[in-house]
């Protein structure tokens, strides 16, 4: 790609950022402003709100651990805090801090291929666990109190999304034939635009073997994984419901589901970091939508944006520090976005999805 065009993404990625900011800056404004009133919450509310992230950490920490299949839960914390800090104070982050996380594994004597493979499989099973928790707000639409048309609809689509998905997740998973095909409409999609490269390995193997490497991880465990990864979400969302409930409102029937999984997919939203304010506007909007009242649902925003967005930031610069302090120890000298073994920088263009598991093909 030449220098021209890749400046050119960049000032576009950085004009959608500025525009992005000034259209959810006066929802951040709304949302700070009710800080007086977080002071004002249940007591209690807010000690067991950093219980349940902290229990929501130790189950990710698990997954991620059953995922790269290691029992060094001391590096597979500190490499996820670390990380997790990256991701939310860095425009785009989610690429850099996958970069970096992958280089603390690396660091540590995980090999490539299970870094890359691991780290893919625990983002695939908690992106599938996310899209899987609208369908149990079915029931309380269905039979419960009437809600507001735009929740329906929303609950809807994620319900059905959430079925499409997992069909074509089982035929990609357990056939070779459907995600060969896959391989090869994008092969013929990329020829089509330019995009592709002769002496690139052909798609439908290149996809075939990732599946492969994610079969070979699940194993037997695969049980193990679903659970902790419904832990990490569960205990994520209860620290929601702990936060409408500490603001007094006490009807937190399942459509608060929506809310919850709305906020965590604005989250990924790669213009801000960690989704700064398209979170904020969107929890605090769907949060109305299900019955609260504004000024609540502000508050209920912030406080469980405090606990769960901010209060990680510390503790993952502490333990990106304590990292630092023992490689140099052992006498390394370390830049985080470059390969100790190869050289080679570990970079991911702003705005991109791609994981360790596209790279490590190459290694």
């Amino acid at each position: 790609m030449s220098r021209r065009i890749k400046f050119a993404k960049r000032v576009a990625y950085l004009a959608i950022a500025g525009v992005s900011i000034y259209l959810v800056m006066p929802s951040v404004i709304a949302t700070f402003s009710s800080w007086p009133e977080v002071k004002k919450l249940r007591e209690g509310s807010l000690l067991m709100m950093v219980g349940a992230t902290l229990a929501s950490l130790v189950c990710f920490w698990i997954l991620l651990g059953l995922c790269l299949r290691t029992r060094r839960w001391l590096l597979v914390a500190a490499s996820q805090l670390a990380s997790g800090a990256i991701g939310r104070i860095v425009p785009g982050g989610a690429a850099t801090a996958t970069a970096v996380q992958y280089r603390l594994l690396r660091d540590a004597g995980i090999n490539s291929s299970e870094a890359g493979t691991g780290m893919t499989v625990a983002t695939l099973l908690n992106f599938a666990v996310l899209f899987a928790m609208p369908v149990l707000a079915v029931p309380s639409i269905l039979f419960g109190p009437p809600i507001d048309s735009l929740l329906v609809n929303g609950a809807v689509a994620a319900a059905i999304s959430f079925v499409a998905a997992a069909i074509l997740g089982g035929l990609f998973f357990m056939w070779d034939r459907p995600l060969a095909a896959l391989g090869r409409a994008i092969d013929a999609i990329m020829r089509r635009f330019g995009r592709d490269d002769p002496d690139d390995e052909p798609r439908e193997i290149r996809l075939l073997r990732s599946r492969d490497l994610i079969r070979s991880h699940l194993a037997d465990r695969w049980y193990k994984v679903v659970l902790a990864s419904c832990g990490k979400w569960g205990f994520d969302y209860l620290a929601l419901i702990l936060a409408v409930r500490g603001v007094g409102h006490d009807d937190t029937s399942s459509v608060f589901l929506l809310a919850f999984v709305t906020a965590s997919l604005l989250a990924k939203v790669p213009f801000t970091p960690g989704g700064l304010g398209f979170v904020e506007a969107g929890l605090t909007g769907t949060l109305v939508l299900a019955g609260m009242s504004a000024g609540d649902a502000a508050t209920a925003t912030l406080a469980y944006r405090l606990v769960s967005y901010w209060l990680p930031i510390p503790l993952g610069g502490l333990a990106y520090a304590m990292h630092l302090v023992h490689m140099r120890r052992q006498g390394v000298e370390l830049d985080p976005l470059i390969d100790r073994e190869t050289g080679e920088a570990i970079t991911v263009e702003p705005g991109t999805t791609s994981t360790p598991l596209d790279d490590q093909r190459d290694r």
